[in-house]
């Protein structure tokens, strides 16, 4: 029987779990301070205290993470810089610097996420997960100095990857082959397809002959970097008010938070169509008109790329 308060904490740290050592496996271990540092989480840079333990038998001092192992970022801060270096147009200097880390970091944290990605044969598409309006997209990468091009395919609500494939270069050839495949692949019928417009425009005019009876819709994240690039930004134009006003308009179309104000913002667009005389407005009002087109008879709404993680590795 136990009697005393000293008693109970002293039979409590007799029998009180031991840290084995990661070094040399003793578990003649004991306590030996705290370790105060902060960590990079989504709220920004928390204060954490972890506890510290030091081998008797050949001195390690170690912590629960581990021998020589400090944890300064968060799972959630490492999957978001990686989404953001794949996902984005952003360099992979861009990524660091917005998160405080180095650029070494990044691409260490691709190489361990990678392994969890499951190849795409083994992945099973259900009839049921599939819901006939695909994303398409490329990404450029460097391997050992040569320039290829990914082609990937998901579903546009699950997100699930269809199929996805290296070539050389992005040209009409390769999307012929590549969206043969898709067609193959998935496993219903395809109701819908939203891209970007390719590398001189080559999967308009594939996607057109391959897919004639279904509506195509550009990426509105594509788009609206095209609006960006081919809009002159100069004062000195004879146009640039204009060119304010129409690149105001189709942003409000494109950022409206749902179809009938996206509407709204599209009759005012037709309202000022006479105001836009220069030969660039034509090309974006008769795009615009287009793209439109499909929203006005139900058929796909707005959707952005959504390419699976891990492509540059």
């Amino acid at each position: 029987m136990i009697y005393g308060k000293k008693n109970y904490i002293k039979l409590y740290s007799c029998h009180e779990e031991k840290k084995r050592c990661p070094r040399c496996g003793s578990l003649e271990t004991k306590k030996n301070g705290y370790i105060n540092s902060q960590v990079n989480t989504k709220r920004g840079k928390v204060k954490r205290k972890t506890q510290r333990f030091r081998c008797k038998e050949c001195g390690c001092s170690f912590t629960s993470h581990g021998f020589n192992q400090r944890i300064s970022n968060s799972e959630e801060i490492k999957i978001m810089a990686v989404k953001d270096y794949i996902l984005s147009k952003n360099s992979l200097s861009e990524v660091a610097k917005r998160y405080g880390i180095s650029k070494k970091s990044i691409l260490n944290w691709m190489r361990e996420k990678s392994g969890k990605v499951p190849n795409i044969e083994d992945i099973e598409m259900k009839r049921e997960d599939c819901s006939g309006v695909i994303l398409v997209d490329t990404t450029e990468i460097k391997v050992k100095g040569h320039k290829k091009n990914i082609y990937v395919a998901s579903d546009a609500y699950t997100g699930i990857p269809i199929y996805y494939e290296e070539y050389d270069s992005e040209n009409r050839e390769n999307s012929l082959d590549f969206f043969g495949k898709v067609k193959r692949f998935y496993p219903v019928d395809i109701k819908g397809i939203t891209s970007d417009f390719g590398k001189g425009k080559c999967f308009v005019n594939v996607i057109k002959e391959m897919f004639p009876n279904i509506p195509h819709q550009i990426c509105l994240v594509h788009y609206k970097r095209y609006l960006c690039l081919f809009l002159p930004k100069t004062r000195r134009s004879k146009y640039f008010w204009r060119n304010k006003v129409i690149k105001y308009l189709i942003h409000k179309m494109i950022d409206a938070p749902n179809r009938k104000k996206s509407l709204y913002w599209y009759e005012k667009f037709i309202s000022w169509i006479p105001f836009f005389k220069a030969s660039y407005h034509k090309r974006f009002i008769r795009s615009v008109i287009k793209t439109t087109s499909g929203l006005l008879k139900d058929m796909i709404i707005a959707f952005c790329l959504k390419p699976i993680m891990l492509l540059r590795t």
